[in-house]
């Protein structure tokens, strides 16, 4: 006893605070792996976390834990959703008759015509008419028109807004459009758009526009948010038209440009008709995250006519949602290739069970191309991380193609040359599981799936192939494995 007291006495105030320090992280410790266990998950992110929060000395893995609070936010985010769900029915209520894609009228239309009238049957619909953007210039020429005409409001939700020449460009756009009358609003990533301060708002502002960042730092009064981002591009205007694709604002996009000499691979997708409905819905269920503003009234909901004879799909993704439309689209377009699957994607770090049905697809002898970023890509962790999968993709018979100079960030999906999705996702982990995203699918629409091949065919004169194995030294193949185990937190 004498002796625990003596080193009681000996100890200074400051190896007190330094012990007090060491015992409150090693509780903290004990308590954070409890909860990521108890809480459960993938197997493979929970173990990493729980590696992440072990290794890492002075409490920083309980640091990152808490940066990143995906579980928590998703609750708060869920809670929010349902509490959507009346005004969302009464919005779906005043959909015209003819409009809508009733289940009992898609038997003999393919299996993703099916799988969309049992999954998101509310964004199925018939009578629109779609163009496939290609070029920057299409994107933003199309959109600056439809914005210069705009009599009701221009709604626009983008993850990267730049203020650059073309992000100025768009602002003034915006703030014209508002002096006539317009209603505008603009939702912007925080984390995406970081560059974008109040200054270079102002005048929108003042014109009595709105612009909300989306999930900020301090959301909802709770702090570090960094982890769960709208990754969705979304410009709806007079609910008569629409857009969604790639394309983020900035100089880059819209000059199709990557530094001095490189080109910048993008695409869009416009849409008109009564999917425009589904779109703004998109849009609506964030604006109401951002800034509790409920988007309900039939303005914002305007019937269309029947202008063409596409039927498309429109799904979604996010954490806010327990079943994920947009992944379970890609999967059966996938798992249900007869002859063909053209993949478009900057990022290649796939969810397995997407992995797998692409593996499985060649398998059986469907030609499987997937388009992608090489060693130049502007993400090194994630290239070194997708990497990790070429040879087993090769192997199975897939073609891989990256880019040498070049850099993709092409989103799109073509598969037995009819069936298409063009959207804001990646083919990645964070895409899957974090980020808020949107897609357009196309069931049966040969037309314009020869103009997205076309493209993608294009492109490619500009690739290199993967050959199986990566001839590549062991300390490589060590740094992509490693980057492979990072992918769940990528």
């Amino acid at each position: 006893m004498l002796g625990w007291i003596e080193v009681a006495d000996a100890f200074t105030a400051w190896q007190w605070v330094a012990f007090a320090f060491w015992a409150i992280t090693e509780l903290l410790v004990v308590i954070f792996v409890w909860r990521v266990v108890a809480s459960g998950g993938a197997p493979a992110s929970t173990l990493l976390w729980i590696v992440v929060i072990l290794v890492l000395p002075y409490g920083t893995g309980l640091l990152l834990y808490y940066l990143f609070p995906r579980r928590l936010q998703r609750k708060r985010l869920i809670r929010l959703r349902t509490s959507q769900q009346r005004w969302r029915e009464s919005v779906r209520s005043r959909e015209s008759d003819g409009q809508v894609v009733v289940p009992g009228e898609v038997h003999g239309r393919g299996p993703m015509c099916r799988l969309l009238a049992g999954i998101a049957p509310e964004g199925l619909t018939r009578g629109n008419r779609v163009r496939w953007l290609a070029s920057g210039a299409d994107f933003f020429q199309n959109a600056a028109l439809a914005i210069e005409g705009s009599r009701s409001f221009v709604h626009l939700e983008i993850y990267i807004f730049r203020p650059d020449a073309t992000g100025l460009r768009l602002l003034e756009l915006l703030v014209a459009a508002r002096k006539r009358g317009v209603q505008v609003r603009l939702l912007y990533d925080s984390f995406g758009s970081f560059g974008l301060k109040a200054r270079h708002l102002a005048a929108l502002r003042a014109a009595g526009g709105k612009a909300e960042p989306f999930m900020p730092l301090l959301w909802k009064r709770r702090p570090f948010t960094v982890n769960l981002r709208s990754h969705r591009k979304i410009l709806v205007v007079d609910g008569e038209v629409a857009f969604t694709g790639g394309r983020n604002v900035g100089d880059e996009y819209a000059n199709d440009r990557f530094g001095k000499k490189r080109k910048w691979l993008d695409a869009m997708v416009r849409v008109e008709g009564p999917a425009v409905a589904a779109m703004h819905e998109m849009f609506a269920e964030n604006w109401f995250y951002a800034t509790d503003e409920e988007l309900i009234d039939a303005q914002w909901y305007p019937q269309q006519p029947l202008l063409g004879h596409d039927i498309v799909g429109i799904v979604g993704s996010g954490p806010d949602r327990d079943s994920q439309p947009l992944w379970l689209a890609a999967f059966q377009a996938i798992a249900s290739a007869e002859t063909s699957i053209d993949v478009s994607s900057p990022y290649l770090v796939p969810p397995p069970s997407l992995l797998l049905a692409l593996v499985v697809a060649a398998s059986r002898g469907v030609r499987v191309r997937v388009f992608t970023n090489g060693r130049r890509s502007e993400a090194a962790v994630v290239y070194h991380a997708q990497r990790s999968y070429y040879d087993e993709l090769v192997e199975s018979g897939i073609e891989v193609y990256e880019t040498e100079a070049d850099y993709n960030h092409a989103k799109a999906l073509v598969v037995d040359a009819k069936n298409v999705m063009i959207g804001s996702a990646n083919f990645d982990l964070r895409s899957a599981h974090l980020n808020f995203e949107i897609a357009v699918v196309l069931p049966e629409s040969p037309d314009f799936a020869r103009a997205v091949t076309a493209t993608l065919a294009e492109r490619a004169s500009g690739c290199r192939r993967v050959a199986a194995p990566m001839p590549l030294r062991p300390v490589w193949r060590l740094i992509d494995g490693f980057c492979r185990l990072l992918s769940p937190l990528l």
